[in-house]
């Protein structure tokens, strides 16, 4: 169930009206605004800096946010604000950082923290779409044979695209690209440290009803609704997604963990990854 802030911001964003085409957008515009305010809550910066505890799922996650990030010297900061005007990418399209907070000390030294904010139903959710060269590129994958099988993949529109043992030839072929590739996928740099506020270093996830789940269950004010949040550094969520519970590497997304589809309209063009 959503929490008062969540509320009025549905209500702004007409989220219970619109159609289910175009939701996704104005629920994604609806929780960077949410990210943002709570950023920016003079309060939340309070009762952190005195210890003190504000029972409300926005302060949670404020205080998740700081401590992920590993932000020091809490009680030196001055203010925080946080907006959602972020550069595009030198390519021109969009960064994969969603809020940038800007944390001010008391000294004039500042921090910005670039946050990526995810909200979804289900468990994996698009975070790249690229056609073969512009991934490779921009992956730092440097092997021409890797390429042609993800060309392959990429016309097919599947995996059926490639034979049993060429299937096995990429998953192995990926090994030394792997961690690179999602990293890419879901930050748009291959880097572990990129100085840039494009890409981000914390990714917040909002776990959402399904859009059936309205007729199910009793809710205030429509559907999609507010279920939980996870809160993961970049190296957290590459682990996550490339690893299974016990360590192993994932079958899935030829040992990447992603999986491997396309959007509509890009089929035979285009790869997008979810993770």
């Amino acid at each position: 169930m959503n929490t008062p802030l969540l509320d009025k911001l549905y209500q702004k964003y007409d989220i219970k009206n619109l159609e289910y085409g175009k939701v996704h957008d104005k629920l994604g515009d609806a929780y960077e605004e949410y990210c943002i305010l709570i950023l920016s809550n003079k309060e939340h910066l309070d009762a952190f800096q005195k210890n003190e505890q504000i029972d409300s799922v926005e302060f949670e996650i404020f205080k998740s946010l700081l401590t992920k990030a590993e932000i020091n010297n809490i009680t030196e900061i001055a203010e925080i604000k946080a907006t959602n005007i972020v550069p595009h990418r030198k390519t021109h399209g969009n960064a994969k950082t969603d809020v940038i907070a800007t944390i001010k000390y008391k000294d004039g030294t500042e921090i910005k923290l670039p946050i990526s904010s995810k909200q979804s139903y289900v468990a994996k959710v698009a975070v790249s779409e690229f056609d073969i060269d512009t991934i490779c590129d921009e992956a730092e994958i440097d092997n021409d044979r890797v390429r042609e099988l993800m060309r392959k993949f990429q016309t097919a529109k599947s995996a059926k695209g490639l034979n049993i043992a060429e299937q096995s030839e990429l998953r192995e072929a990926l090994v030394p690209y792997a961690k690179k590739l999602v990293r890419w996928a879901i930050t748009g740099s291959p880097d572990e440290n990129p100085n840039d506020v494009i890409f981000p270093k914390l990714l917040v996830k909002f776990k959402i009803f399904k859009p059936k789940d309205r007729y199910n269950i009793k809710v205030s004010n429509g559907e999609l609704h507010y279920i939980s949040h996870s809160i993961y550094t970049i190296d957290e969520y590459v682990d996550l997604t490339i690893y299974d519970k016990n360590g192993n590497i994932k079958r899935g997304g030829f040992g990447t963990g992603l999986s491997w589809t396309y959007a509509s309209g890009s089929g035979g063009r285009k790869i997008q990854f979810k993770a």
